[in-house]
């Protein structure tokens, strides 16, 4: 029971963050500004809690979310030729936590 509410928490805590980042980032177009935004750096702050849900959020949506998995994990599976596409860096991301057994 504890596990779960402790999870519960953590995941809205995440799409509290996640959506106050989102709604602060719309007009931005420069990543560096998107990820210093204090919700993205609140949503860093979460560790290793917040990395399925990341990997989620990319398989679902893909956004600029690859800062935030460097930081935490401190891998980057991107290839050079694949920055600055954010479709095929999600998806590379995604692969990377399935294969860590991230994902959910």
């Amino acid at each position: 029971m504890a596990t779960r509410l402790a999870t519960e928490r953590i995941e809205d805590r995440f799409v509290k963050l996640r959506d106050e980042w989102k709604h602060e980032s719309r007009y931005l177009s420069n990543t560096a500004q998107m990820a210093l935004l204090w919700p993205y750096q609140q949503l860093i702050g979460m560790g290793m809690n917040a990395v399925p849900l990341i990997l989620s959020e990319l398989n679902r949506e893909p956004d600029h979310w690859f800062w935030a998995l460097e930081a935490i994990t401190g891998e980057n599976p991107v290839p050079r030729d694949g920055a600055g596409d954010v479709e095929a860096s999600a998806k590379t991301w995604v692969a990377w936590g399935e294969r860590e057994g991230l994902m959910r």
